[in-house]
């Protein structure tokens, strides 16, 4: 195996029994997500897909790095006894979209987001091998947003009605949260 532990030997591909536990575990502790960020400089928002997989036993989520890599990040206990927790992120690009395409066949409970999610990362990468660095049309932008809201929809928790609506960024809330305890207000 490679000394890189994003890079994995093609030799040592997973079983069906590896995909299969896996979407088990994307089913019940994890979320695929499609995430957009507003940058200034291109005036237009920039789209990623992402799998995040939470639990409290951080082996099977090493045993997860390790085989599709990406990273563990521990979480936050809460408060008083509470356990540590970890997430297990996947990697972008195409080592996301191996892993989706691979655990598509076995989701019981979120099929339809990988769907989604998998059809983004189509439009992402036909967007950069086509153009490249340059504008993209209108309709791809349109495309791009499409998507994004498609999984906001399906992603969407509670019993209250979904409804389409921007939310802040969390990065831009604890700035002004800081920056309000700062000058006392």
């Amino acid at each position: 195996m490679s000394e890189d532990p994003q890079v994995r030997d093609l030799a040592e591909l997973p079983a069906l029994t590896d995909w299969s536990y896996a979407a088990g575990f994307v089913d019940g502790e994890g979320c695929i997500s499609i995430m957009r960020s507003f940058v200034p400089r291109a005036e237009r928002y920039v789209y990623g897909v992402a799998v995040v997989v939470s639990n409290r036993d951080r082996g099977v989520l090493e045993w997860m790095r390790a085989t599709w890599g990406g990273w563990v990040v521990g979480v936050a206990s809460g408060k008083g006894r509470a356990r540590a927790g970890w997430n297990w992120r996947s990697p972008s690009g195409l080592a996301a979209k191996q892993f989706l395409a691979g655990i598509q066949p076995w989701l019981r409970i979120k099929g339809p987001q990988c769907a989604n999610a998998l059809e983004m990362i189509e439009v992402l990468q036909r967007s950069w091998r086509t153009l490249g660095p340059a504008v993209l049309p209108q309709s791809w932008l349109e495309e791009q947003e499409k998507h994004y809201w498609i999984q906001r929809e399906l992603n969407h928790r509670g019993s209250d009605l979904y409804v389409a609506k921007p939310m802040h960024s969390p990065r831009k809330i604890n700035r002004e949260r800081a920056q309000s305890a700062t000058l006392g207000i």
